[in-house]
């Protein structure tokens, strides 16, 4: 959960890739990739570049994994098909 202003929390559902627009819109963060910002998500406080900060709160927050069909999983999308080019079980 967001942790917004007056010690409430954001307690919305996020769909797919869906998280970038509502952290734009609903929380403001806004700028270049290369902006710094700070997660809030349960007072993480971790500061990232904006670029970072949908994979940090997918990985380290919502528990998001990707699995390969030989049973490897990650944490991110980016190491998976990276994985996959070498996998003997992907077919490619």
């Amino acid at each position: 959960m967001w942790d917004c202003a007056h010690g409430l929390y954001c307690n919305a559902l996020i769909r797919g890739h869906n998280l970038s627009a509502h952290l734009r819109e609903v929380h403001g963060i806004h700028g270049t990739d290369k902006t710094r910002v700070i997660c809030k998500w349960k007072r993480c406080d971790r500061e990232l570049h904006k670029e970072s900060l949908v994979r940090h709160v997918e990985e380290a927050h919502m528990g998001i994994s990707h699995p390969c069909e030989c049973g490897a999983t990650f944490s991110r999308r980016d190491t998976l098909n990276r994985h996959k080019k070498t996998c003997q079980c992907s077919g490619q």
